[in-house]
């Protein structure tokens, strides 16, 4: 019962990227000017995730009748400008080595894989573990070796070129060999870890209302919130007395109990018994808490807590790549700093990966200097328009500039922008982190 981290995901032609790489660290934190392309990159890894959950494209991508909604732009959206197709990559990290997937999707004119290759460790080193070959030209199928370990040509067949040609190598190779077996593990591993990318976008309004207390898988939208944190008063006590804890720390009043009501048909809203002030419902508390609520209540429960959908594989244990955009929102400055402990806390003692971004001075000056390893620019080619990715710590003038102070004020003040001819020219280093 091994969990798998995702390391990196390739936007090799996706959106604005093209040939950029979005490393992952157990806290990853994107930050850059409005437009500079937060949003694609983390698309990249919603599209990885749901193609790595066996839908057909179009359906995983449009997501017309799930309750996600589509992809930002839909499948058009991911296609870079000019093109008719968009390529994405991945590896993750396994105790046996890295396993790695890249995948082309044509989109026009009609929807189809015409490019894919996974390779990972087998007994006789890192190898390529699926490899495709040309498309049929009448049908949207495409045919695919894949490594049995035994000499000669390895086994050849015909997949569905509409779906992800990892997804089904599990049904699709029998593993009569060592290597098979090692192919299907291979594959089973990097799904998994990939399902596991969870992208909670809260939505407060969604919030205030009475809700089955059955449906306490946290989703997407964390509309089911009340049932959540039902479910985590009965089941783990010492969870819910620490979500508690810290909701006391970010109300500026007091609060007695964090309390779920049931109505005369079953349903639960959560309330706040603030004493003399009585109980205040959900449907009346403020944006900023019931996003804190939902944030702290994933991070407290880890996978278990949120609706992930089945694994792949249930040999293996589908750790958490948790994704939140804009962390801050809603939350006073002081709050967001206390959501950030958490949340480092969180990448720390398990084996959940928190990807965030973030506009909020206050939040980069609480990381740490460890935590900068993390912290990753996103910024556009000026000549191109393209969008790049690089590390805080890889860009000329991070240590001259991280000795005048904390992040959140060297993003924000410009008082190291001196292109007066003395000292350090931080033009740039300005420039990318959205100074001036």
């Amino acid at each position: 019962m091994t969990g798998h981290a995702i390391e990196e995901v390739r936007l090799t032609a996706f959106k604005s990227f093209h040939g950029a790489v979005l490393p992952l660290a157990p806290l990853t934190v994107l930050i850059g000017r409005n437009s500079s392309g937060k949003s694609n990159a983390l698309d990249g890894l919603e599209v990885l995730s749901r193609l790595a959950r066996g839908d057909e494209i179009t359906e995983a991508v449009e997501s017309r009748r799930g309750a996600a909604g589509p992809v930002r732009g839909g499948l058009s959206g991911c296609v870079p400008h000019g093109s008719d197709r968009f390529s994405l990559g991945c590896t993750v990290t396994t105790e046996h080595g890295p396993v790695t997937l890249d995948v082309t999707v044509q989109v026009e004119p009609g929807v189809r894989i015409i490019e894919e290759r996974l390779a990972g460790p087998t007994a006789g080193g890192i190898r390529p573990l699926l490899t495709s070959g040309e498309p049929t030209p009448l049908r949207p199928d495409i045919h695919a070796s894949w490594h049995n370990g035994k000499p000669g040509r390895n086994p050849r067949g015909l997949f569905r070129g509409t779906r992800l040609l990892t997804a089904q190598l599990p049904l699709r190779v029998p593993g009569d060999s060592e290597g098979e077996t090692d192919t299907v593990w291979a594959a089973e591993a990097l799904l998994t870890a990939l399902t596991g990318a969870f992208h909670l976008d809260p939505v407060p309004h969604l919030m205030r209302q009475y809700v089955q207390a059955r449906d306490f898988r946290l989703r997407r939208t964390a509309e089911n919130l009340s049932a959540a944190i039902g479910h985590i008063s009965r089941h783990d006590p010492a969870a819910f007395a620490r979500l508690v804890d810290l909701l006391r720390g970010l109300a500026d009043h007091d609060i007695d109990r964090l309390v779920v009501t049931t109505s005369e048909l079953g349903d639960v809203m959560l309330a706040l018994d603030e004493g003399r002030l009585g109980l205040t419902p959900a449907r009346e508390m403020s944006d900023g808490m019931l996003r804190f609520l939902a944030i702290t209540a994933s991070l407290l429960t880890g996978g278990a807590g949120l609706e992930l959908g089945p694994a792949p594989d249930p040999g293996f244990a589908q750790s958490l790549t948790l994704v939140v955009e804009e962390l801050e929102n809603g939350l006073h400055p002081s709050q967001a700093a206390e959501v950030l402990r958490l949340v480092r806390a969180a990448a720390t003692e398990s084996a959940t990966r928190v990807l965030i971004t973030t506009h909020s001075p206050a939040l980069l000056s609480a990381l740490s200097g460890d935590d900068h390893r993390g912290v990753v620019v996103c910024s556009r080619d000026r000549a191109t328009g393209t969008g790049l990715l690089t590390r805080l710590t890889e860009l000329d003038g991070y240590a001259s500039a991280m000795g005048a102070g904390p992040l959140g004020d060297v993003v924000t003040s410009g008082r190291l922008m001196r292109r007066d001819g003395g000292g350090q020219d931080y033009a740039e280093f300005d420039r990318l982190l959205g100074i001036g």
